[in-house]
């Protein structure tokens, strides 16, 4: 509970009221931590039995634990989750774009960090993933006509061949992607490494590659304050204030650093940002800002299948604010860049189709689960309060393009392992909710009321990080 939410009043009155409405606050957290505890408890000893049962494929297993490396480097994620914490109560009082800066800065430090403690070495954490680097270094000087060749190697029933006719690099280690799998994703990621190689920044596939790896984290945590800008439009700005912590701490951020797929959620929450901002009342020039969404959106497309979906949420703002036109021009320009896709050779249905994993009931079921249990550990405790106060957010439009996300993900077989890379960009939505005022105000006119700060939660969460990257194999 902060200020905004008690009454100011003088005395030891106020200070005595404080803290009988802080204890129940401090309550409903601990259950909500309790709850979370409990449960992800249960997902993992699940995930235990599902890998004894080989049921799932090892080299795409999420979970794969190994002997603790405790060092010096732990204290650096330690270090900057306690600063975050110590600052997140004034985020209701610093200037609105001093605190989207520190939003960017504190995402890249605390997905940097965690990154260091991954081991053996400091910058160990902050190379990309060799199989990236290599099919990037296929592309050559023409990716244009790579972009055209890249279905081509698994439809024929070639996967071990690259799309020039050489031979794909052996399959690195358990945990890390081979370059088959690279080429079961989009290829958006595969020609931002390329570009940003051409750039400088590139590195051979044997390793190196730090500075890359910083970029690509950086493009990750500039998705911070596009996502608090979307929350102010659609909730108020009091939310997106009190969003900016539990965005920056998230255990999600354990899979954000150095990866060309976690790039993905930049293009996806400016597409959502400039849907929403562009639908606000008085605001000129919408129908330009539904187009500039929809380009968005169709880009997003080229980084991941599932992420595109997103534009339900979009769909969903417009009709909340009743600007129906909006969606045609949201459409129109995310089909722009699917025709230019098309024009240069790539076929995104044909992408969409070697992507889909072909598996059992069985096998599907059980990566439901693990899905489930790879949720719990990576949104964290925060998510349980979201789940228990998504019927009291404004901001449920973010909610119901995440879930188009996520169903789309689970009907088209593309949900069955690596979902804390493909739904990475959905977190920040789910986490939405979690900002949503007990009870709920009785009209939308209140701009000041939001759900008090979880920091219980937050720091629970980020502490569950911690012990997962120093647990994880890799991430």
């Amino acid at each position: 509970m902060t200020d905004l939410d008690v009454p100011q009043r003088s005395g030891g009155g106020h200070l005595g009221r404080r803290s009988s409405l802080a204890r129940p606050v401090i309550r409903a957290q601990a259950v909500d931590l309790g709850f979370w505890c409990a449960t992800a408890a249960a997902g993992l000893l699940l995930a235990a039995l599902l890998r004894r049962a080989d049921l799932l494929e090892a080299t795409s297993f999420p979970l794969v634990w190994r002997t603790p490396r405790l060092g010096p480097s732990v204290l650096l994620p330690v270090l900057v989750a306690s600063i975050t914490l110590a600052l997140a109560r004034r985020s209701t009082r610093v200037r609105w774009p001093v605190l989207l800066l520190l939003g960017f800065v504190g995402s890249l430090l605390w997905s940097a960090a965690l990154a260091t403690a991954a081991g053996p070495d400091l910058s160990s954490g902050l190379r990309p993933p060799t199989a990236y680097l290599a099919v990037a270094d296929a592309v050559d000087d023409d990716p244009l006509a790579y972009l055209a060749h890249w279905t081509t190697p698994l439809l024929d029933g070639s996967p071990s061949t690259a799309a020039d006719g050489s031979a794909r690099p052996a399959a690195p280690a358990a945990g890390m992607p081979s370059a088959e799998q690279v080429a079961r994703q989009p290829p958006g990621p595969v020609l931002l490494v390329w570009a940003l190689g051409r750039l400088g920044l590139g590195a051979a596939p044997g390793g190196g590659g730090v500075a890359l790896g910083l970029v690509l984290t950086a493009l990750a945590a500039a998705s911070v304050p596009l996502i608090a800008v979307a929350v102010r439009s659609l909730c108020h700005e009091t939310a997106a204030r009190r969003a900016v912590p539990v965005l920056v701490l998230t255990p999600w951020a354990l899979w954000a650093a150095a990866s060309p797929r976690a790039v993905t959620v930049l293009p996806a929450a400016a597409a959502l940002a400039v849907g929403v901002v562009g639908c606000e009342q008085g605001r000129r020039w919408r129908l330009l800002w539904a187009l500039l969404s929809g380009l968005l959106l169709g880009v997003t497309s080229l980084f991941d299948y599932g992420a595109v979906w997103l534009g339900v949420g979009v769909a969903a703002a417009y009709f909340v604010r009743r600007r129906p036109l909006m969606n045609v021009f949201t459409g129109l320009g995310a089909l722009l860049p699917f025709w230019l896709y098309f024009a240069w050779g790539f076929s995104w249905p044909d992408g969409l189709a070697q992507a889909r994993a072909d598996v059992g009931l069985g096998t599907a079921l059980a990566w439901l689960a693990l899905d489930v249990v790879v949720v719990l550990l990576a949104g964290g405790p925060v998510v349980i309060r979201a789940l228990r106060r998504i019927r009291l957010t404004p901001g449920w439009p973010f909610l119901v393009g995440a879930g188009a996300a996520a169903l789309f993900g689970l009907c088209a077989g593309l949900a069955w392992g690596g979902v804390e890379h493909t739904w990475l960009p959905l977190a920040p939505w789910l986490a939405v909710a979690a900002l949503a005022p007990r009870p709920r105000p009785d009209g939308p006119g209140d701009t000041v009321r939001a759900g008090d700060l979880p920091l219980l939660l937050i720091g629970a969460g980020a502490l569950g990080a911690v012990a997962l990257r120093v647990l994880l194999s890799s991430g």
